[in-house]
């Protein structure tokens, strides 16, 4: 059967190819009256090829929005998004879910399917389950954006199978044994001796990496640091006798940071203490979390003293209910309390 005029055609192409059959609609024509074409697609079957035509002419589309890419569609709706009064907190988790999606920026959103979102989503192994739900809903959001513009039909992360992730194990303490076995090895395993401050310290990873050496009194031995909250934003930390080597060792290297990366001109990564750290418990056979250092010193600390006011000074938190969660106000105090711990 005939088609009907501006319908479009099917033209098969020469050579071999794994989808030689064009699906391609007039577009204009040239001075000389002849036809400019717009490919809508190559297709690997005639037969695929005309239900495909049968669909554009059903519901016909701007052609030049099949070409954009995810990361020309993200750009569109992060300008909507922007002119729309969408707070700059809201605009920077966007711009950061963005960034984890480094490998659909150059694909064109007609091509991403399940498969390829399925294939990355499964490579976020290191982000917590809240996140990679969040990470799902961003991508859900510029997939709606993407249909509403016409770009797309269907929005393809709602067909995403989310790894199940393993109930978190709960914090514990780093027993006596074990702090033994780390001293017994802090000269033959890289990275104990930076445990051993943390677990003395009570410091967040990042709180001590970042400690820049002009934030060490070693006159009289307090190092200030903190983070995340209001109580714990450079929070002064008296040194605890046991680690005060560790601390002087660290101040005789090169660079303006304590713990300083390979070649002195930063800090430590997060990434490279988690390697030291994960070689650590394999060679001594341990089971921990990271965070469980802070957690033994707030533990241990609690088990020595009941001053809560020098409690919260030291580890950082708001108010004792913080605290409690785990398990002055004056230095001199604090040190008294610090000290108390073997």
């Amino acid at each position: 059967m005939r088609k009907p005029n501006g319908y479009g055609t099917v033209a098969k192409l020469s050579g071999k190819r794994r989808r030689p059959f064009a699906v391609r609609i007039t577009a204009g024509y040239t001075d000389e009256g002849k036809q400019i074409y717009k490919y809508l697609g190559y297709y690997a079957t005639r037969k695929e090829a005309e239900y495909q035509l049968s669909l554009y002419n059903a519901n016909p589309y701007d052609i030049n929005l099949k070409n954009l890419t995810f990361k020309d569609v993200y750009k569109r709706f992060y300008d909507v998004k922007k002119n729309t009064g969408t707070s700059e907190k809201r605009l920077k988790a966007y711009e950061s879910f963005f960034k984890k999606l480094v490998p659909l920026y150059n694909m064109k959103m007609i091509d991403i399917k399940t498969p390829h979102l399925q294939t990355l989503f499964d490579t976020f192994t290191e982000f917590s389950p809240l996140y990679v739900r969040e990470l799902k809903s961003f991508a859900g959001l510029v997939y709606k954006y993407a249909m509403e513009i016409d770009v797309l039909d269907k929005d393809y992360t709602r067909f995403l199978k989310l790894r199940k992730f393993k109930k978190q194990r709960k914090n514990s303490i780093f027993t006596i044994e074990e702090q033994q076995k780390l001293w017994d090895n802090i000269e033959s395993i890289p990275g104990t001796d930076i445990l051993l401050i943390l677990i003395y310290t009570g410091f967040r990873v990042n709180e001590l990496l970042s400690v820049k050496k002009e934030k060490v009194d070693l006159e009289n031995w307090t190092v200030t640091s903190g983070s995340k909250t209001e109580a714990g934003k450079e929070r002064v930390v008296p040194i605890h006798h046991r680690i005060q080597p560790l601390i002087v060792k660290y101040m005789q290297t090169d660079g303006e940071y304590l713990i300083p990366n390979y070649n002195f001109k930063s800090h430590m990564n997060y990434s490279s203490f988690r390697r030291y750290f994960s070689q650590i418990l394999e060679k001594l056979e341990m089971e921990h979390t990271i965070h469980d250092t802070r957690y033994t010193f707030i533990t241990s600390l609690r088990e020595v003293t009941d001053n809560n006011a020098a409690i919260t000074s030291i580890v950082g938190h708001t108010n004792i209910q913080m605290t409690d969660k785990y398990t002055l106000t004056n230095i001199q105090k604090m040190r008294q309390e610090i000290d108390k711990i073997n």
